[in-house]
């Protein structure tokens, strides 16, 4: 008899309760828009990097403006490129960590979209950065 209470409470105290297992749900849907965030925000930084070196490239294409000016402001837009690019790659990562910490014996797991989401902005990202110094996609940013 003894050995039965004993069984139960422990497997009392390692079941987590459905209370438990609703603040973890919400968490990791807190988890997800916090990604969700964070790939608006690297979008954000990416296309206006991006529309900050094409802009400049017009204007040098125009010959408004003189060649030594605009080698900045590509460069600038790179850079803008290069952050938002890395800013989604660490927040995927730190958002993967998290959801691992977060995790419990017998959690059904589910597709994150918003993940799939995350890595297609960064190779996106990526493929840009590679665009300022390989013309890959005919864009003409690394001239």
């Amino acid at each position: 008899m003894q050995d039965d209470l004993e069984k139960n409470q422990q497997q009392f105290e390692t079941e987590l309760k459905i209370s438990d297992k609703l603040a973890v749900g919400r968490t990791v849907l807190a988890q997800e828009r916090t990604l969700m965030a964070t790939v608006r925000t690297s979008v954000s930084l990416i296309s206006f990097g991006f529309t900050i070196a094409k802009f400049f490239q017009d204007l040098k294409t125009m010959k408004l403006l003189s060649d030594a000016a605009s080698v900045p402001s590509s460069r600038i837009g790179l850079w803008l490129v290069m952050i938002g690019t890395l800013y989604i790659i660490f927040s995927t990562i730190q958002h993967e960590l998290v959801l691992k910490s977060l995790s419990y014996e017998g959690q059904k797991k589910r597709i994150s979209f918003t993940f799939i989401l995350a890595i297609l902005v960064s190779l996106l990202g990526i493929s840009l950065v590679v665009s300022f110094y390989v013309d890959i996609f005919s864009l003409g940013l690394n001239h």
